[in-house]
């Protein structure tokens, strides 16, 4: 059975009056008409939306759809010891940008980052909410740092965002996705990924481990994903269009996230030719225990496209469900 879930964001504004509400919470935020707490209260009850449109849609493991998030790469660090925030850089080769973490000393984890926001999702949904994190390698090289310190940098936050994995298994939190886009760009530096997940795998108890590579495809280093200590890998075969071939020549073991629905174009999908291609690798990969979802966040479209897409997401399972 080919079971449905996201990547993690979602679009937190939409057209309509309601859907606009959290942006005016903002603005009047920004201009000392209402306080943090009322922000937060705002915040809270989009993130709510957010979690009854995914199940609504049909998603069997949704997310809070990032809605507190500023970028990813700020809403970790700016928790963290030894990093402070700097100016806005462009966020791989989308429209958007991330405070760029500057390292300032060593990392440390001081509090829990995610937990309460899991916390408030999982009181929203009646089953499993997956918690997102950003993976170790992908904060320590889009910081600003010296680069022959990014090994060293990619262990420090590992072992920071290990207690962070520890804090939400204690919360409760029985999937854990962990995020690593930057692998794509460099698929060398595979075996700094590979220590910074055995690092949170450590931690995980009997949660779910996985790990979600986006934004192109890690077809020369899929053997060595699939091997690494997680429950789950995730793909963009969208931008990623490679990884369809490499998924037929290393025969995965690991269950399977099929990114396949386009979350970076408003243009309809055809699901019957997606699931057509997922039951293509049924004799490669374990497609029974795997998931579709998303190429990638789906912050990138409007909200009414990205409710769209959720429901070709749960028409494409239901396809390869049935085997067409």
């Amino acid at each position: 059975m080919a079971r449905t879930t996201v990547v993690g964001s979602y679009p937190r504004i939409g057209d309509t009056a309601d859907e606009q509400r959290l942006r005016r919470a903002i603005a009047r935020f920004e201009e000392g008409k209402i306080s943090e707490a009322e922000l937060r209260e705002v915040e809270r009850s989009v993130a709510a939306d957010v979690i009854r449109e995914q199940i609504g849609a049909g998603i069997a493991l949704p997310t809070d759809g990032q809605v507190t998030w500023y970028d990813s790469q700020s809403h970790f660090t700016r928790r963290l010891e030894g990093f402070e925030v700097n100016g806005l850089v462009r966020y791989f080769d989308t429209n958007t940008y991330y405070r760029q973490p500057v390292v300032t000393g060593t990392i440390q984890w001081r509090e829990p980052i995610v937990v309460d926001e899991w916390r408030h999702a999982a009181s929203i949904a009646s089953g499993p909410v997956k918690a997102v994190l950003t993976g170790s390698y992908t904060l320590a090289t889009l910081a600003k740092a010296d680069s022959h310190e990014v090994n060293r940098l990619t262990r420090e936050i590992a072992d920071a965002l290990a207690s962070e994995v520890r804090a939400l298994r204690s919360a409760g939190a029985t999937h854990i996705q962990i995020d690593e886009p930057a692998i794509t760009r460099s698929p060398k530096d595979v075996s700094l990924v590979r220590r910074g997940i055995e690092i949170l795998a450590s931690e995980k108890g009997s949660a779910s481990l996985s790990l979600f590579t986006y934004f192109g495809n890690v077809a020369l280093i899929l053997k060595d994903l699939a091997s690494f200590p997680i429950d789950n890998l995730g793909l963009d075969l969208v931008q990623g269009a490679a990884n369809w071939d490499a998924i037929a020549k290393t025969s995965p073991t690991v269950p399977l996230t099929f990114g396949v629905v386009d979350a970076r174009n408003t243009k309809r999908d055809d699901p019957h030719r997606l699931a057509q291609s997922v039951l293509s690798l049924r004799s490669h990969a374990p497609i029974e225990e795997s998931y579709v979802s998303p190429s990638n966040g789906l912050e990138f479209l409007p909200r009414e496209k990205a409710r769209e897409k959720l429901g070709l997401v749960v028409e494409t399972a239901k396809l390869v469900e049935a085997g067409l």
